[in-house]
């Protein structure tokens, strides 16, 4: 990642190289986002993953992007960080109306998140507590073994 973080760097700085176009980095946050296809693709590839949706200027798309860079390696999460407002039309595809929504997968296959007082639903939308992130991650490891597709979520406090 550091590498690719160096030439996307050296791509917006002025090139004309067309994946320049294609990936935009959140340099203050060393994080890199890509088009939902390429989420996509790495999200099959990945025992477990997260395509995280957000938009880099806004405050709780931020606090989550340093959330997962925080918590998704020590319990074995890919997370692909996806511009929404790049990829607005393939948002709206998905059903997501806010962000950060962070779209939880098991070896390619999407996970209900079930919340308290809400309807079940195939992502989680909005701030989300150190706490359940790392619960809703080891719930989604742990539907490697079980077999299911559901992973729970506390109330919001």
């Amino acid at each position: 990642l550091p590498l690719v973080a160096s030439i996307l760097r050296v791509l917006s700085a002025g090139s004309d190289c067309p994946l320049g176009s294609l990936f935009s980095f959140m340099e203050e946050y060393g994080a890199l986002c890509v088009p939902f296809s390429h989420a996509e693709a790495g999200m099959a590839a990945a025992e477990v993953a997260i395509i995280a949706f957000v938009q880099p200027w806004y405050g709780p798309s931020q606090m989550a992007v340093r959330q997962l860079q925080a918590a998704a390696p020590p319990c074995g999460v890919e997370v692909f960080f996806v511009d929404a407002d790049q990829e607005a039309k393939k948002v709206h595809q998905l059903g997501i109306w806010a962000s950060p929504a962070l779209l939880f997968f098991a070896r390619g296959h999407q996970l209900t998140v079930q919340r308290p007082e809400v309807d079940d639903a195939n992502k989680y939308v909005g701030s989300i507590s150190m706490e359940e992130l790392d619960s809703l991650m080891r719930q989604a490891h742990d539907c490697l073994t079980t077999g299911t597709t559901l992973i729970r979520a506390g109330a919001h406090k």
